[in-house]
């Protein structure tokens, strides 16, 4: 099988290239019960009805949870409508393993349907791991945590390269790298990613933070509202622009506050001139501030 045709064009395009080691689909189903299956179209796509109870999912499946929200407008659907459209399925024994098509299953399942409309195939390991994290990047977005478990997985279980995963999903090599090295994350940041509480453009910048404590507590400030641009003025130990006429300050306080920036590893504002003024050092819990006086206090005195 070949990576390098139909990649980027979508689930269909992924999928036909698999149909190659497909058997057919009377072979594949001749050992079922009649009850359990019941052939409801015949043509190019061979859909079938499929007994859901006779439906595993996918315990390898790259989405480990599901919108409740978004569940429930699906069910709403299929009570009106009905399940439009199959869901892909694998032939394991005398059962089946979900490949694409896990929300349309379980809300089927949930709203009481006994069948549900499916498309058998026979794909490997590796073909099914494709399709799965292939269809549920086009058409469920998974945070960034599941899509690089996802992308690691691929890699391990199957010896593919960063090159190869990124043909497959068409996506940059640099992309995949990115998503790979979110899960060196500390797992407190991983978890703020996993509910969009900071951006991949944060934990992009957050992953070449070394220190731990302080890349979580970097995340920490930006879930209350630090953006992309400052945390990287921050890591680059320059100061954060305020709405006080910055120019008018001398040189030395400018560098006093970028001294100060770089010493906490947050956000310092020196307001006042030479002669006179205050220091405001912002921290966004007390692990937060503990971090700050331990930085400035010598060990010992407090």
């Amino acid at each position: 099988m070949s990576n390098n045709k139909g990649l980027g064009k979508g689930l269909g395009a992924l999928i036909s290239l698999f149909d190659e080691d497909m058997q057919g689909l009377e072979s594949t189903n001749k050992d079922m019960p009649k009850s359990a299956v019941k052939k409801i179209e015949v043509g190019k796509e061979g859909v079938l009805e499929i007994g859901i109870d006779l439906i595993d999912n996918n315990s390898n499946q790259p989405r480990k949870s599901f919108n409740a929200e978004e569940m429930q407008e699906l069910e709403q659907s299929i009570l009106a409508n009905g399940v439009l459209q199959p869901i892909l399925l694998n032939r394991v024994g005398t059962r089946y393993m979900i490949v694409a098509g896990e929300r349309r299953w379980r809300a089927a399942k949930t709203v009481g349907l006994k069948t549900i409309p499916a498309i058998v195939r026979e794909y490997t390991t590796k073909q099914i791991a494709e399709i799965a994290l292939v269809e549920n990047l086009m058409r469920s977005d998974l945070n960034e945590i599941e899509v690089a478990n996802g992308i690691k997985k691929l890699m391990d279980t199957h010896l593919m390269t960063q090159e190869q995963v990124s043909k497959v999903l068409g996506k940059s090599r640099s992309t995949i790298a990115n998503s790979l090295r979110f899960l060196n994350l500390p797992k407190e940041v991983q978890a703020l990613l996993e509910s969009k509480q900071i951006s991949a453009g944060h934990a992009k910048c957050l992953a070449a933070v070394t220190d731990r404590a302080l890349c979580t507590s970097l995340a920490q400030r930006c879930a209350s509202g630090m953006t992309v641009r400052e945390l990287e003025t921050i890591i680059a130990g320059k100061p954060i622009p305020t709405r006080d006429v910055a120019q008018k300050r001398s040189l030395e306080l400018r560098q006093y506050e970028l001294s100060l920036t770089q010493a906490c590893a947050t956000r310092v504002n020196i307001q006042g001139d030479d002669n006179r003024g205050k220091i405001v050092i912002e921290y966004t819990s007390k692990k937060d501030l503990e971090r700050i006086v331990s930085r400035i206090v010598p060990r010992g005195t407090i």
